[in-house]
């Protein structure tokens, strides 16, 4: 099944740095219009939006976002929507992760990684899926695959998004409903440990195009794709 991505609006969360900057750049270089986000990495951030200009996106617009904030979200999905009019995919990859083990997190660190990997990519599909023509790709993690030695928050987290992924897909057949999970990655998450953040957005890019295709609320283990 091939899909043409060529003018298709994408958006994708964390475009600034890592993985979602490499998926954003590919996005580009199919020819997509992209909507994309950032939260701290301003200056990444306007790079990353003149390197997709430069490598032939027709048009892009950057929004900060706070995941963690209500009033973030509604303001992204009015620019989006205002500049845009819809989205044919959204690639939820923005998140956080604190480093420490379990009993040595405070409430507002376990509260943190909760409302950005869980509850912010939630509410944000929630606004954004009716207006979406054709997929939610969420960017989750091999840790909710096997065991792991990842903090037990940041896995809860990763463990729920899997969990709503599967159900979302059930009550929208109509729409392509999938994760896919990268192994550690060599990203600032990771202290730049780990595979290339390339290998992931092109996993990425394959499932958009269908390329890689899965069933409703399938996983997508980044391990089996990336060297073929």
């Amino acid at each position: 099944m091939g899909i043409e991505l060529a003018d298709k609006v994408v958006l994708v969360t964390g475009a600034s740095i890592g993985i979602g900057r490499e998926i954003a750049l590919r996005f580009a270089a199919a020819g997509s219009r992209l909507a994309l986000t950032y939260f701290e990495h301003t200056t990444e951030a306007v790079v990353v939006a003149e390197r997709c200009r430069g490598l032939g996106a027709p048009d892009v617009i950057m929004a900060s976002l706070q995941l963690a904030d209500d009033d973030s979200i509604r303001m992204l999905f009015e620019a989006v929507i205002d500049h845009f009019g819809a989205v044919d995919i959204i690639v939820n990859n923005a998140g956080v992760v604190v480093w420490k083990p379990f009993l040595e997190q405070d409430f507002g660190e376990l509260e943190t990684q909760l409302a950005v990997n869980l509850t912010g990519v939630m509410k944000l599909t929630w606004v954004f899926l009716p207006m979406v023509n054709d997929a939610v790709i969420t960017i989750g993690s091999t840790a909710t695959l096997h065991q792991s030695r990842t903090p037990p928050t940041y896995c809860a987290t990763k463990w729920g998004l899997r969990g709503f992924v599967k159900a979302l897909a059930l009550e929208h057949p109509g729409k392509r409903i999938v994760s896919v999970h990268p192994t550690v990655t060599a990203t600032r998450m990771n202290d730049m440990q780990g595979m290339p953040p390339e290998r992931v957005a092109e996993v990425v890019m394959r499932v958009a195009c269908g390329d890689i295709e899965v069933e409703p609320g399938g996983d997508v283990d980044v391990r089996e794709h990336a060297n073929a």
